[in-house]
């Protein structure tokens, strides 16, 4: 859906499957100077086929070792990180909101692995897309009483209900690196990661973030991460 354009109630396109992530990539734990591999365990997501454009988008999940598998009934559509809008609140008039009090735009993160996205604030629009990945970052970036605009890592708007959307903080890996010890990059390596992955994210300076890799603790440098800019503060609010 383009920015700034009405949700069409039918969009007459038929279902796709949005792959999110290059592919498989594996998680190394760091011990001395050895990367022991985590073993990784295949899964699926079952997306459901509606009315209009069904999108899952599915990781080949790094830190989870999960790989969520499309429908193959329907086309597909590779999205890279390649593919991340670098400056995520683009164009958003940064503003406190009148149902939930908080400022917008603002980050949330996707609760479940099943999570959709409508064409409207309500169960009457049609569905959009699947979101697959428990713990995406996206950004809030409308309201209503009960209903989220939601901007994703490659810059796709739709509407999420609140039950469906966490404050939990993450990150989600624009390319393959490491985690090291502090933040520094002279610092140990305690894991590594590929593109793709999606991480707890905590303090960032204008550097290095602290994050949370599958229990790991350690630095990312904050230009690897989609999900850990600035956003523009509401007047008042800064």
């Amino acid at each position: 859906m383009a920015r700034g354009q009405p949700a069409q109630r039918n969009s007459g396109q038929r279902p796709i499957h949005r792959i999110f992530g290059g592919g498989l990539s594996l998680l190394s734990r760091c011990h001395g100077s050895d990367f022991r591999v985590i073993p990784q365990h295949e899964g699926s997501c079952a997306v459901s086929h509606k009315r209009s454009r069904t999108v899952a988008f599915l990781l080949f999940a790094q830190i989870s070792g999960i790989w969520l598998a499309a429908s193959p009934a329907s086309a597909q559509e590779t999205l890279t990180p390649g593919s991340f809008k670098a400056f995520a609140a683009e164009g958003v008039e940064a503003r406190v909101s009148d149902f939930s009090g908080q400022p917008v735009p603002r980050y949330a993160s996707l609760r479940f692995d099943e999570v959709n996205g409508r064409a409207g604030p309500s169960m009457d629009y049609p569905i959009r897309w699947t979101y697959g990945r428990a713990g995406l970052p996206v950004i809030i970036i409308r309201e209503s009483k009960d209903w989220r605009m939601i901007r994703d890592p490659v810059g796709d708007e739709v509407w999420v209900n609140t039950s469906q959307l966490s404050s939990r903080r993450t990150a989600i890996t624009m390319e393959a690196g490491v985690v090291h010890r502090d933040p520094r990059a002279d610092a140990g390596v305690i894991a590594r990661f590929g593109a793709g992955a999606v991480v707890s994210l905590g303090d960032c300076g204008n550097l290095w973030c602290r994050v949370d890799a599958e229990g790991r603790k350690g630095w990312v440098k904050r230009a690897q991460l989609w999900g850990a800019d600035p956003l523009p503060a509401a007047p008042g609010n800064d």
